[in-house]
């Protein structure tokens, strides 16, 4: 299971050891010196002060929040499973991001329409070690494309995130159904209630859109090969 509490304090402690470690750096004293002048700070007094008060210098510190934190962890945990091969942190953006369109998986390159807001996160395969009822055989392999989105609470721009991934399965679900592949959306963070996850279910559709939601991580990765 992961203790995200404990992943994102080990973040934190190696962010702040890099800012003292880096502090002379080009891109802490820019951060500095812009902070500085947005307030009209003097930056030699405030530089001196942030190199000989670790209290003052962790403001300049890296937001782990802001370095897609959860995305990192969960890549991490995934790729630890002993069942999981070939696992991929893939792209974001750019030309070899995928992308789900109508039941086909497509790089950014070829495209033939605006683009959802949210390409895949993650891929792996699994080893199907039982016959499926599905049409994939014992010993097939099981392609997984996986969406992560992590959402702490309600709100406007809350709102906005949950509709991209309401827009990933509404692009996405139609069209052909691979047996041997499956296409995963990994619901994370207190704003996704169940009534929430529900409400994405409804969308899916296709057999092989599997919506999990972190809080049952244990149990769902205890079964994960039931989903071959």
């Amino acid at each position: 299971m992961i203790d995200w509490e404990k992943e994102i304090k080990e973040q934190i402690k190696e962010n702040l050891r890099e800012c003292e470690k880096k502090l002379e750096s080009k891109e802490y004293r820019t951060k500095i010196k812009e902070w500085c002048q947005k307030f009209d700070f003097d930056f030699n007094l405030i530089f001196a002060k942030a190199k000989n008060d670790p209290y003052f210098r962790a403001f300049f510190a890296k937001d782990p929040k802001k370095q897609n934190i959860y995305e990192k962890i969960m890549a991490k945990y995934i790729n630890s499973l002993s069942f999981v091969s070939d696992f991929q942190n893939l792209s974001s953006g750019g030309k070899n991001a995928l992308y789900l369109d109508r039941g086909v998986i497509r790089k950014g390159s070829e495209y033939p329409h605006n683009k959802p807001a949210k390409s895949v996160d993650f891929y792996w395969t699994i080893t199907n070690e039982r016959q499926g009822l599905v049409g994939d055989q014992k010993g097939e392999i099981i392609q997984f494309y996986a969406f992560h989105k992590y959402i702490e609470e309600s709100g406007g721009a809350q709102d906005n995130q949950f509709k991209e991934i309401k827009n990933c399965i509404e692009v996405g679900r139609n069209g052909s159904q691979e047996s041997n592949r499956r296409v995963i959306f990994i619901c994370d963070g207190a704003y996704f209630t169940d009534k929430k996850v529900k409400e994405l279910k409804n969308l899916k559709g296709s057999w092989n859109f599997i919506i999990w939601k972190v809080k049952n991580w244990k149990s769902i990765c205890e079964n994960f090969r039931n989903c071959c």
